[in-house]
């Protein structure tokens, strides 16, 4: 009697049970940052994935003194498993609001980083669920990258973020894979301008020169993903750097301080100028940062994403250059 189809079923069925430890050995590298999220053992997890290879009769993984490796096996089985996590987890989801008349009921979940939330993003948030009650957005404060990545784990559903990252530094086959599954668009862009907050011995000289700003000490935010300062200032000029910080949107505290000159989107600054906390110095146009969006291509066609885009692209209008030399 041929035991093959019943050993097939038999391997299918198990691997329901062992294919969330896999994934989660896979995106986290180690069984050990993956018990953690699983809420089991190491040991567990590694069994768990030990019994998947075994079933299959091919290693998944290989090992690199204390970590796991994806080989190409692994790394096939892991999209698969990606992709059909993402599909379910929006299967689930258009099940249990199928009886809904509200096409925008359930969750939107949306990630994006300091200024671009603060200023657009979550504004966007509570106007559109004020506009649907169905409707429970959920948000994450992550760097372009880590936000990417979950996009691509079906963990997010829009993605906002300053880089268009067509040429995503270190991307391989996989990483090119993942993009091609994206729908990237641009929203828009905002001002900026170098702001000095009232302790600032710049703040209040009636005249400064070019020569001023660049001989005064900078607060300069990270690298983004694409290799250039999250600020966009020009690589060819060169400037003091007083302190480096990781928030964009941190620069407007350290600038309120009144110790550091900061390079700040027009947008985060206005209400600070406006009380005369900050003063924005005359210096050479800066290059607006752009807004970008990231979704997976099928959500595209999703309402509640698709009006959170537009309400974004809305908000950025007058801040951008043109909008503000027309003021």
């Amino acid at each position: 009697m041929d035991d093959g189809p019943m050993q097939q079923r038999d391997v299918l069925r198990n691997a329901w049970n062992w294919l969330p430890a896999f994934l989660e050995v896979a995106e986290r590298g180690s069984a050990v940052a993956a018990s953690r999220h699983l809420h089991l053992t190491p040991a567990a997890v590694t069994r768990t994935v030990r019994l998947l290879e075994e079933a299959l009769g091919a290693a998944l993984f290989d090992r690199v003194g204390r970590g796991l490796v994806l080989n190409e096996a692994g790394r096939t089985l892991r999209d698969v498993v990606r992709s059909a996590r993402g599909e379910l987890d929006r299967g689930l989801h258009d099940a249990l609001f199928a009886a809904s008349a509200d096409p925008f009921a359930g969750r939107l979940r949306v990630g994006s980083l300091g200024v671009l939330t603060s200023e657009f993003v979550v504004p966007a948030l509570i106007a559109l669920r004020a506009a649907h009650p169905a409707l429970v957005p959920e948000h994450q404060n992550l760097r372009t990258s880590e936000a990417l990545a979950a996009l691509d784990r079906g963990e997010l559903d829009v993605v906002l973020h300053y880089e268009a990252l067509d040429d995503e530094p270190g991307a391989d086959t996989r990483g090119r894979t993942a993009r091609a599954r994206r729908a990237v668009e641009r929203l828009g862009s905002t001002g900026t301008g170098v702001y000095c907050g009232r302790g600032h011995p710049l703040f209040a000289r009636r005249r400064v020169s070019r020569a001023d700003v660049l001989a005064a000490p900078f607060a300069v935010p990270q690298i983004g993903d694409s290799g250039r300062v999250q600020d966009g200032w020009p690589s060819e000029v060169p400037r003091e750097v007083g302190m480096r910080i990781t928030l964009l949107a941190s620069n407007v505290d350290v600038c309120l301080s009144g110790l550091l000159l900061t390079v700040l989107p027009d947008v985060a600054a206005a209400r600070h100028v406006k009380v005369r906390t900050l003063r924005r110095l005359p210096f050479d146009a800066l290059p607006a940062i752009e807004v970008f969006a990231s979704r997976r291509l099928s959500e595209t066609e999703r309402p509640a994403a698709r009006e959170l885009l537009l309400a974004v692209t809305r908000a950025l209008a007058p801040a951008s250059p043109r909008a503000a030399k027309r003021k």
